[in-house]
């Protein structure tokens, strides 16, 4: 095995249990961030990764250099100056937490990689690591961080676009479906286009190279058995999918959520709506009333009497306060959209415990506003929770995919989001044990609540701003790193799980399916053929 370098302490740079440092001869070419090498020294094997390079040469100055070229850069002295490249790696695995004091350097064998990112336990490949002389390997996380009680939830942030957030989502997905041993299902929001309304159909976009990855991490790449939901009323002009099952919910649906649906113009005004929403909720559960039509027609003759004024109290609370009550839910059905109905013939709920093992489920809410989204997402989730804890499904795992997290659970206080930033923190807290399991997905990390991504176990980062990478919360990661991930293509990724010492760089192929932008792309090339002929 040919030697890359030796490893060398020296008193500025000491070798510690966690990293170590080596100097390569100068026709060492192969070497790069990322590079897994392997240490043999003083009886044991260390592994690490290079996650730092510098030259060094004992020119003191720019202007000596120049100097000793007479200011021509194109004359080479006759000696040239001394120089010398440092690598300092990270140690991925090692059998005793020693310092290296010297050793040789070399490139592990693809045995030996394939040890180092398929440890025991870990079946679920996350992509491909391609070493720098081309051993390539598929890199394996375990299922008892990724879906289990051990740990759980998944994050993935990047740039809008260039970070391929969504098609590493759904290869991820597809490679849980493929080796999980768990019964597992998906349930995924798309508020963005058309891009997830056609994972039940085939990538027709796989390279030669995308291919190769999906084999080498054992992944079949095909559509997923999928079901399409939409509120009733919510298409529009935007939408190109035909195979959606509707929903429309009424009172009894969604008087869970409606403290959280009123609007006012300060706290005071907030609280005694929801004092009197409390009392009539108490009221229409007594008299057995289940559509908004049953509860605004009680409130218009028993709450609302002509003969009392609106200063005058009713029934625990000021006339004005009913009225404002009224008026709010009489508006529902006009402000969500299709979502709500007052009538409880026109009811249509979800199929709840009807979802299989395998089977994805998407949500268009593309056409939904912030607060019928937000009842989407709330009640949806609660809906599945609930089941989840009284064993009511078919599967022992939900996946839920929340893209946008940073705006859904922020790092700072928003009342109006306040009640599904509180539900998504106690799925991240709790959900492992319940068989939630959060994958959130969003451009700007650091802008996700803290209580949120301190109970994530997999972190993956596709393409990052500057600014971002400048937040605290990327402090562990070297700045050669950092460069390296402001520079990365969308198949490219940076792997951070529980169980390994050193985040990972590796390569994600495609997706499986068709995103919606491919489909948007091929009906627009269909018709401009069309036109033309």
């Amino acid at each position: 095995m040919k030697t890359l370098g030796t490893v060398l302490g020296t008193r500025g740079r000491p070798n510690t249990p966690n990293e170590f440092h080596f100097w390569i001869p100068p026709e060492e070419e192969s070497l790069a961030i990322g590079s897994v090498v392997k240490v043999e020294a003083q009886g044991r094997v260390v592994y690490g990764i290079v996650e730092g390079m510098e030259a060094y040469s004992d020119i003191e100055d720019f202007l000596l250099h120049q100097l000793s070229r007479g200011g021509d850069p194109e004359v080479m002295p006759p000696n040239r100056e001394p120089s010398v490249i440092v690598c300092r790696a990270r140690v991925l695995r090692q059998e005793a937490d020693r310092p290296l004091r010297d050793g040789r350097v070399t490139y592990p064998e693809q045995e030996e990689l394939e040890g180092l990112f398929n440890v025991e336990g870990c079946r679920i490949p996350f992509g491909v690591f391609i070493n720098t002389d081309g051993v390539a390997v598929p890199v394996k996380v375990d299922e008892r961080y990724l879906l289990g009680y051990e740990g759980a939830h998944v994050n993935i942030s990047g740039m809008s676009g260039l970070g391929a957030k969504t098609s590493a989502f759904l290869f991820v997905l597809s490679s849980i479906f493929a080796h999980s041993e768990e019964r597992v299902a998906c349930i995924i929001f798309n508020i963005k286009g058309d891009d997830l309304l056609y994972v039940d159909e085939p990538s027709q976009h796989l390279t030669r190279e995308d291919r190769g990855r999906y084999v080498l991490c054992g992944v079949e790449p095909r559509g997923f058995k999928a079901r399409f939901f939409a509120p009733a009323g919510a298409f529009g002009a935007q939408s190109l999918k035909e195979e959606i099952e509707i929903f429309r919910w009424g009172y009894r649906e969604v008087e869970e959520y409606i403290p959280s649906l009123l609007r006012a113009g300060d706290q005071d005004q907030k609280e005694k709506l929801d004092t009197a929403f409390y009392d009539l909720r108490k009221m229409a559960r007594e008299r057995g009333y289940r559509s908004f039509s049953e509860v605004l027609e009680f409130m218009r003759s028993d709450l609302l009497p002509e003969e009392k004024g609106w200063a005058d109290l009713v029934r625990g609370s000021y006339k004005a306060t009913w009225g404002k009550l009224y008026n709010q839910l009489k508006g529902f059905e006009a402000k969500y959209e299709g979502l709500i109905t007052n009538y409880p013939a026109e009811v249509v709920e979800l199929p709840y415990e009807r979802i299989g093992n395998r089977e994805v489920w998407v949500v268009d809410i593309q056409q939904l506003s912030f607060y019928p989204r937000k009842l989407v997402f709330e009640k949806v989730v609660t809906e599945f929770l609930a089941r989840l804890e009284a064993q009511k499904l078919k599967v022992d795992k939900i996946i839920l995919f929340m893209d946008e997290l940073n705006k859904y659970g922020p790092a700072q206080a928003s009342p109006d989001i306040a009640s599904l930033k509180a539900k998504l923190i106690d799925i991240s807290a709790r959900g492992r044990s319940i068989g939630m399991i959060l994958f959130g997905a969003e451009q700007f990390k650091s802008r996700v609540d803290q209580n949120i991504i301190g109970n994530i176990s997999t972190e993956i980062y596709g393409k990052t701003k500057e600014a971002e990478l400048g937040e605290p919360l990327y402090k562990e990661l070297s700045e050669e790193i950092k460069g390296k991930i402001r520079r990365f293509g969308k198949e490219d990724k940076l792997l951070d799980h529980e169980l390994y010492d050193a985040p990972v760089f590796i390569k994600m192929p495609r997706p499986p399916c068709l995103l919606g932008s491919d489909r948007v792309g091929v009906l627009r090339g269909v018709k401009k053929k069309l036109k033309v002929s």
